[in-house]
């Protein structure tokens, strides 16, 4: 019995020894660990330049007429002839269709009767004046009321017959309208009319009489998105392939801008003239234009990799002199595979991180990757 209480008074002793040891080694631990120095992070590091950004973009993009014109009536009435369809070549001032209205032909020849017959009043009205103006070199022969009245009355008459030529000339015009000419050159592409049929100004109309578009040249239309319109200018080449011709690479230049934004796409349409002499193109072709814009005014650039982007802001971390991160919001412009333009609180040179990472905390010592 004695001997059971003396092992166990050995196995309690042994215990307690052996917790007191293992709490100094601890202790001695954690005294070891607490003095230690924060280690300082290793990234790679870069500087802010001014690299060109050249990114080529490719969009789509339609062929249109140079010019195109939908033929309406101008003046009423019965189509007598038509003297193209759809597919003709014509010339500019080319005869197309020829109308006729009986009504329109008296009411001119009524119009001439009466420019006419106003001429004649207005001669007598003139020699009237004459004579009498060179009576009055007789004293007493004419009275001053006779020469006034003659003379308004030749003044009334010239109205008179001014009235009726503006009106001759008027009905002169209409009738001309019977006549549809070609404004320019260029094929037919739609005819909806035939002998016969009534047309004019003030009837309700399915659609134009005749379809003109010009072909031989082509506007190659595209929009451009917001982002890249500042760095496009008029002159600036572009290449493009048509879906229709694969294998083929066509080379042009912009030659024009519209100059304001499209609200509802945020894009500024652009136009390429074609020369399209072979007329391979088709208005309403599809293409995919290729080009380059020119790089922002003041922009920086910083490799891609180097902008951090979260929900809430964008920036870049930059090695201060003391060689600890600071976040530096920017906002990027173009970008490139490797490049990208930014705007904000940077100066060219500035040394920055291009590994950047979003767990990284400002303020963290930071060490020069080999």
């Amino acid at each position: 019995m004695k001997t059971n209480r003396y092992n166990s008074l050995l196995w309690l002793l042994g215990l307690g020894i052996f917790s007191a040891c293992s709490s100094s080694e601890s202790s001695d631990t954690k005294s070891v660990k607490k003095p230690s120095a924060q280690k300082a992070v290793s990234f790679k590091i870069g500087e802010v330049s001014q690299t060109h950004v050249g990114e080529q973009i490719q969009l789509p993009a339609e062929f249109m007429a140079f010019q195109e014109v939908s033929i309406y009536p101008k003046a009423d009435g019965f189509v007598q002839k038509v003297l193209v369809d759809r597919g003709s070549q014509v010339h500019k001032g080319e005869i197309l269709m020829v109308l006729e209205a009986p009504e329109t032909e008296q009411r001119l020849v009524a119009a001439r009767s009466n420019y006419l017959k106003a001429q004649a009043v207005l001669v007598a009205s003139k020699e009237h004046y004459r004579r009498l103006k060179a009576s009055t070199r007789i004293t007493g022969s004419v009275s001053a009321l006779d020469l006034e009245s003659a003379q308004a009355k030749m003044m009334a008459d010239s109205a008179s017959a001014m009235g009726e030529q503006a009106n001759l000339a008027a009905l002169t015009q209409i009738k001309s309208y019977l006549t549809v000419r070609a404004p320019f050159d260029g094929i037919i592409t739609e005819r909806n009319v035939h002998p016969g049929a009534l047309v004019g100004a003030g009837l309700k109309q399915s659609g134009p009489m005749l379809n003109l578009q010009q072909q031989d040249r082509l506007r190659l239309v595209v929009d451009v998105p917001e982002n890249y319109s500042l760095g496009l200018k008029k002159g600036k080449p572009v290449t493009y392939h048509l879906n229709a011709m694969p294998g083929e690479t066509f080379k042009g230049t912009i030659s024009r801008r519209s100059g304001n934004m499209n609200l509802k796409f945020r894009s500024e349409t652009v136009e390429i003239d074609v020369s399209n002499t072979s007329r391979r193109i088709k208005p309403g072709m599809f293409a995919e234009v290729s080009l380059m814009p020119e790089a922002t005014e003041g922009a920086l650039t910083v490799p891609a990799t180097a902008v951090v982007a979260s929900t809430e802001r964008q920036y870049v971390i930059r090695v201060d002199s003391a060689g600890n991160s600071e976040f530096v919001d920017v906002r990027t412009g173009q970008k490139s595979s490797n490049l990208t333009e930014v705007f904000g609180n940077l100066r060219k040179g500035d040394k920055i991180v291009v590994n950047a990472r979003n767990d990284l905390r400002q303020g963290v010592k930071l060490t020069a990757k080999l």
